[in-house]
């Protein structure tokens, strides 16, 4: 009888893990997500209180960049292969500088001369080298990173020599050599 006076207005309730194991058969769904996926069990204590997971923190690195990389250039290359600018004054500029105008006019083995040794060459190298006056306006173009080619240095020294040692003469003074 008094069994039947516990039940009439109390209910008896089972452990607590035993109501989780029931409420799993009685409500699956509860146990999954909106998609299907099935929640971790142990986001349920042994009494039926709900945890819900701890996420660790994750820890994001920064990297700083210090120094922008460069491009790689070779060490041994003095300038590109094609130059970087052109003659600081034109071909026929020799009017600019009157002086040097007249010293290359009247004395072109001597101005010749003051060029090679600029560029720090024998004086000697125009009577020694062949066609030394093209080496020469060569030599001027790639140290002063200027545009140009090998044919049409010759083709400059051939048809307008007097103005081409001008003209290196400028360069040179204008490059500070």
């Amino acid at each position: 009888m008094a069994n039947s006076h516990m039940n009439k207005g109390y209910e008896m309730h089972p452990p607590p893990q035993q109501m989780m194991d029931r409420h799993e058969q009685s409500h699956p769904q509860h146990m999954t997500g909106e998609h299907g996926h099935s929640h971790p069990q142990h986001m349920m204590d042994g009494h039926g209180q709900f945890h819900p997971p701890q996420h660790q923190q994750q820890q994001q690195q920064t990297t700083v960049i210090i120094q922008q990389p460069t491009v790689q250039t070779n060490p041994l290359l003095i300038g590109t292969i094609h130059g970087t600018r052109e003659w600081s004054t034109g071909l026929f500029e020799c009017c600019t500088d009157v002086g040097n105008c007249m010293f290359v006019y009247f004395c072109y083995c001597c101005a010749i001369s003051t060029i090679v040794t600029r560029l720090g060459e024998s004086c000697c190298t125009n009577c020694c080298v062949p066609c030394a006056e093209i080496g020469i306006r060569t030599r001027v173009r790639t140290l002063g990173g200027i545009r140009g080619s090998m044919c049409g240095d010759c083709m400059t020294v051939a048809f307008c020599t007097l103005c081409a040692t001008c003209q290196e003469h400028r360069e040179l003074n204008a490059m500070g050599l």
